[in-house]
Order: structure tokens, then C-alpha cells, then sequence
């Protein structure tokens, strides 16, 4: 099975649901930091995902994700019937008078350009500007209504771990949608109309507009085109012989007799729809959803539970000593074979005498030990497990084994045959305590060892107390 350790919206509710029902043990994180290679936050997302299963309710991503793609396909779906009947309806032409270009400015250019600013400005204001625009925006009264249908009372959102400063940034990239999807309709009614039918264009205001001072505004809002399509730029001539007055029931005759040239507006407005409205918010959502990710990662490192994962990570085991002391045989004599205080600096080998593979991988992150290859021997290796081991054997040999469990003869044997074997140079058997003793073996354990021990004659012998 492969994993995803990217940080989704998903992985995000993911773990935060995880957190609250389970956060694993010092021990656990540890080791499970120590079997892989990444660190941070993949590692804490690889590690939410092997833990999954443990959550038995269902996810609050699959319920949440179920509602926020129904809700977008529905709504951009409406979004986009509306700005396609909206650009209809602008460009309706009885032939009786023309359609005012100044109208489908305010509605393909003016109203994209307000949205994207106030945009804008509620990142600049703190999540108060957001709440204040969410107000003037026809998604956040969406987003009320839809709260009345079935499947959105199925979700708890109080519960969802979303910050005022998340929510802000789901909004905002929501109608950077849902407002691109607006425009789409918009473009694509006014070129089925243009293809369509013979429209004329005008424009027409009760302000005292200059022709002249109209063309410079038109020529500034087509800067990012009129390099390579300049018959998209209106001319002074044609702001000229489209200005309309609405004086009477009959248009102008200029306007008349210039009828087939009035048609040339449809280029400059598909190109202004298509760079503001369309493009320009495209980069918006783009921004909205690198912004969104950088959240994101921020409140992930919020989620209660998340700190401790990371310090556990990269923190080995050290637990507090346990005030029970158990109850041990009487050694009276003292044992002749000293001990050494001091491990070397590297191996060739390190085997753990009946230990397990997770608890090997905790004791080398615990002592820091150098070594070429570990095994795990003795426990549930076969003689014949071990024998191989043993054939592979030579240099510098570290043996840990369990100072509170005393020497058996399978061990015994086991440690005779890697002293026998001429590859071997040293052999140093190493008694460890348990993980509530910092892995100190206690005094009466380490003399029954060494007794024990010093049963063997070889210079190859030697034993640590750490």
C-alpha cells in the first residue's frame, strides 16, 4: 500500500480526529520515528496513517469533503447557468436601440475587479475585513441555505477544526471559484451571441464623458493584449460614432450609417471578460490556494496532540526509575571477572540475546552505538537461525542480553561458538536493565553474570556495566 505523506485537506481532518481518540505511547512513536527515514510533518502524516484504523467512527473528511464537493458542483454549476442567462440578458438587442457597452463593463470588468480587491483587503485586515466581506458576497448567503438541506445536517461543524483565520481562507477560495464560473457564463453568452446574431454596440451615460478621455481609460484596460491584438482596442473613431443619446425614439443617423461598424466591440469585450474576469481570477484562486496549503500547515502544528508527536519522535526513551526493587537471590561471593564501564566506539557486529527487533532499534538509539550489522539472536531463532548468524560473524562482537534474567546454557553455547570462531577478534556481552532503569542493570544482576561468565576461559571475553 502506498502512502501520501503530502498535507491534504483530508490528511489535515484526518488526524485531527485520530489525535483525539489515540496518540501512541513515548515507546511507540519512538520506534515507529526510528523505522523510517523522513522527519516532521510527512512523518507524523505517515504516521496518521498507519493509525487510521483505529478511529471506528466514520471520518470527518468523507463527510465533510462528501458535503464541500456537492455544495461546489451544485452551486458552480447554478453559477454558471446564472452568468450565462446574466450575459443573455445584457446583451438582449431588439434592433429598436443598442446594447450600452458601459453596462457589460460594470457587470464583466467592474464587478470581477471589486471582488478580487475587496479579496485582497480581507487578507490585509485580519479575519474581522473577511467577516465583514462575507456579508456582500452572494456565496456566504449560498452557504446559508444549504445548511437547510438534508445532507449538511448531518455534520457537526462546531466539531471540524477550523480557526477563524482556515475558515477565512476556504471562503475566499470558494468564490474565487464560484466567481470565475460566473464569468465563464458571462464570456460564453456573449460569444454564442456574437456568433449568433448582428448585434450593435454603443455607449451611453448622463455623465459628460469625453470621447477622447473615454478611449485613454479603454486603451489603459487593454494594455495586456493590444500588443499582439490591436483590432481589439477601440478606436477614437468608433467610441466616436457609437456614443448614443437616448433623445426620441429613433437612433442617431451616424449611428445608422454606421451600423456595421458598431459590431466591433465584441472583440474588445470578449478580450476584457477573458483577462479580468477569467484569467485574472484564475491567478487569484491560485494565490488563495497556495495561501490556504501555508495555513493549513500552520494549524496542523496547532492540533492538540501534534507537539507531543514531534518531541517523541526525535527524543529517545527515558523513563523515571521505578521505587519497587525486585527481589533477587543472595550472592555472597564475589566474582573474580571484572567489568568495563565503558563501551567501545564501534562494532562489527551487535546481536540482542532474546530480544525483539523494535526493542533493538530503541536500545542503538539509546547507547549510540557504531556498528556494521545487528541481529536479533536466541528467543524464537531456531539453532540453526542463530548458526547462521554465528557463520557470518567477525571483528569487534557486542552482545546485549538481559541482566535481570540470569545466563541459560543456550546461551552459553551460543556465546562459545562465537568465541571459537578465528574471525572473531573480541566479544563483549553486554547485561542491560529494563527501560524503567534507563537500561542500568542493577548490582546483584550483574554479579550473578559475571560468576557466570567467568566460567569461560578466553581472552576474547569481556564484560560491560553501563
Amino acid at each position: 500500500m502506498q502512502y501520501n505523506h503530502k498535507l491534504t485537506f483530508k490528511s489535515y481532518l484526518d488526524l485531527a480526529q485520530l489525535l483525539k481518540q489515540y496518540q501512541g505511547s513515548h515507546e511507540e512513536n519512538r520506534h515507529f520515528a526510528l523505522s523510517h527515514k523522513i522527519q516532521g510533518i510527512p512523518l507524523v502524516l505517515l504516521w496518521k496513517d498507519k493509525n487510521l484504523y483505529r478511529v471506528v467512527d466514520e471520518l470527518d473528511s468523507s463527510r465533510y469533503l462528501h458535503y464541500l464537493k456537492l455544495f461546489s458542483s451544485l452551486f458552480g454549476f447554478i453559477l454558471l447557468l446564472l452568468g450565462f442567462f446574466t450575459g443573455f440578458a445584457l446583451l438582449s438587442y431588439s434592433g429598436a436601440e443598442p446594447v450600452n457597452v458601459i453596462y457589460l463593463l460594470l457587470v464583466m470588468v467592474g464587478l470581477p475587479l471589486l471582488s478580487m480587491f475587496l479579496s485582497l483587503l480581507s487578507l490585509f485586515t485580519g479575519n474581522m475585513g473577511a467577516r465583514i466581506f462575507k456579508h456582500f458576497s452572494l456565496l456566504y448567503y449560498l452557504e446559508k441555505a444549504i445548511n437547510f438541506f438534508p445532507f449538511a445536517k448531518k455534520i457537526d461543524f462546531s466539531a471540524l477544526p477550523f480557526s477563524a483565520t482556515l475558515s477565512k481562507w476556504i471562503f475566499l477560495q470558494r468564490l474565487q471559484l464560484f466567481s470565475f464560473l460566473f464569468a465563464l457564463g458571462l464570456f460564453l453568452a456573449l460569444i454564442l451571441t456574437v456568433v449568433s446574431k448582428d448585434i450593435a454596440f454603443a455607449w451611453s451615460s448622463t455623465l459628460a464623458i469625453d470621447p477622447l478621455a473615454f478611449q485613454n481609460v479603454l486603451s489603459l484596460l487593454a494594455t495586456p493584449w493590444q500588443s499582439f491584438f490591436p483590432s481589439a482596442v477601440p478606436s477614437l473613431e468608433l467610441i466616436e460614432i457609437s456614443h448614443y443619446f437616448r433623445l426620441g425614439d429613433k437612433l442617431d443617423v451616424n449611428m445608422v450609417q454606421n451600423a456595421d461598424k458598431l459590431g466591433a466591440w465584441w472583440k474588445f469585450l470578449a478580450m476584457a471578460t477573458l483577462c479580468y474576469a477569467l484569467l485574472l481570477r484564475l491567478v487569484f484562486w491560485f494565490i488563495m490556494k497556495i495561501g490556504f496549503k501555508k495555513q493549513l500547515k500552520k494549524e496542523l502544528y496547532t492540533l492538540p496532540g501534534v507537539q507531543k508527536l514531534l518531541k517523541e519522535f526525535s527524543t529517545a526513551v527515558v523513563s523515571t526509575v521505578s521505587v519497587k526493587e525486585e527481589q533477587h537471590l543472595e550472592v555472597k561471593e564475589e566474582p573474580t571477572l571484572l567489568a568495563s564501564e565503558i563501551l567501545s566506539d564501534d562494532y562489527a557486529f551487535l546481536l540482542a540475546w532474546n530480544y525483539a527487533e523494535k526493542t533493538l532499534m530503541l536500545l542503538q538509539d539509546q547507547h549510540k552505538v557504531t556498528v556494521t550489522s545487528t541481529h536479533v539472536v536466541g528467543g524464537r531463532n531456531s539453532f540453526a537461525e542463530d548458526k547462521v548468524i554465528i557463520d557470518t560473524l567477525k571483528g569487534k562482537v557486542l552482545i546485549y542480553v538481559k541482566a535481570w534474567e540470569p545466563p541459560t546454557m543456550d546461551f552459553m553455547d551460543f556465546l562459545a561458538d562465537v568465541l571459537a570462531k578465528n574471525e572473531v577478534d573480541a566479544v563483549e556481552v553486554c547485561p542491560l536493565g529494563t527501560v524503567t532503569e534507563h537500561y542500568a542493570s542493577k548490582k546483584v544482576d550483574m554479579e550473578i553474570w559475571l560468576k557466570k561468565l567467568e566460567q569461560i576461559t578466553s581472552e576474547k571475553l569481556k564484560v560491560i556495566d553501563v
